[in-house]
């Protein structure tokens, strides 16, 4: 494996700043998590849905899901720890440790049991939750789940770290291009500059090299833990998704041994963002489900 280091790590850490993200929704709640705080966005009420982002994203990727699925449910859309307007310690951030903080954060909340919804990274971090704290998972979510069986092999984190921590309107653009496949409006001048100042104000650019870099370890892969995921579990997948290989959904298909798989023909890499009608209805059918 490629594992380059980068050499602008010292310029990585002006960047995390113990200063806070600017411009936070007022929608927002806090609670403190570790003497952490933790930013969440919560609506609903009955059964809880605990909604987690991918790398480098917030709870804003939700944004089309969130009052839909509040309409049955507590809903309850988390930044995660290192992520957009919840705090950022300096440490070794890897999957376990966001797992961690997504478990005290239930402590916390007092809720024993959960439905989790995880989006790339967030299907990496569910999906170990699941294998670690089964018993306090109703049903699982997995929307293009990333990382589950690592990098390949001739990954470049340079190139992955530059992906994920776009820094320039040109940056933006390729991101975008990747994560979505409807992608016309976002690519609008206008709207990648307010993309790229949104990102920007989250400061997370560490805590995406840190997760790169673990990865990079191999630290906290699944492959040989899957089938330890005995949960009810809907997959859905983008077909048009340049991040998350076929391979990855085949093999959770194979060893999730109770799972439905829904393909999405017109989505990318965030199908509830691309084709958000289809996903609210059909995750609330899966919801229902017995």
């Amino acid at each position: 494996m490629k594992t380059t280091v980068i050499t602008v790590i010292a310029g990585l850490l002006f960047n995390i700043a113990l200063a806070q993200p600017k411009n936070e929704d007022s929608n927002y709640q806090s609670i403190e998590v570790f003497g952490q705080t933790l930013k969440y966005i919560e609506k609903g009420q009955g059964e809880t849905l605990i909604l987690l982002h991918g790398l480098g994203s917030n709870s804003e990727r939700w944004s089309k899901n969130i009052d839909e699925l509040a309409k049955g449910y507590n809903v309850i859309a988390l930044d995660q720890i290192g992520f957009g307007y919840s705090d950022k310690p300096l440490m070794p951030y890897k999957g376990s440790t966001l797992v961690e903080f997504l478990n005290e954060f239930l402590v916390q909340k007092n809720i024993e049991k959960a439905t989790l919804i995880g989006n790339s990274m967030g299907g990496w971090v569910s999906s170990l939750f699941a294998v670690k704290y089964p018993e306090k998972l109703k049903k699982l979510i997995l929307v293009d789940p990333a990382f589950l069986l690592g990098l390949s092999d001739d990954a470049d984190i340079d190139e992955i770290y530059a992906f994920a921590n776009p820094t320039t309107v040109e940056g933006m653009a390729n991101y975008v291009k990747r994560i979505y496949y409807q992608n016309e409006d976002l690519l609008k001048p206008e709207n990648l500059r307010k993309s790229l100042i949104k990102k920007l104000s989250w400061n997370d650019g560490y805590t995406v090299y840190q997760i790169i870099k673990s990865l990079a370890q191999r630290k906290d892969l699944l492959k040989a833990s899957l089938d330890k995921i005995t949960v009810r579990t809907l997959i859905i997948h983008g077909e048009k998704d340049a991040v998350v290989p076929m391979e990855t959904i085949r093999t959770l298909e194979k060893q999730i041994s109770d799972n439905v798989t829904i393909y999405y023909k017109n989505s990318g890499h965030s199908p509830m963002v691309e084709e958000s009608e289809r996903f609210n209805t059909e995750v609330l059918q899966f919801l229902k489900e017995k």
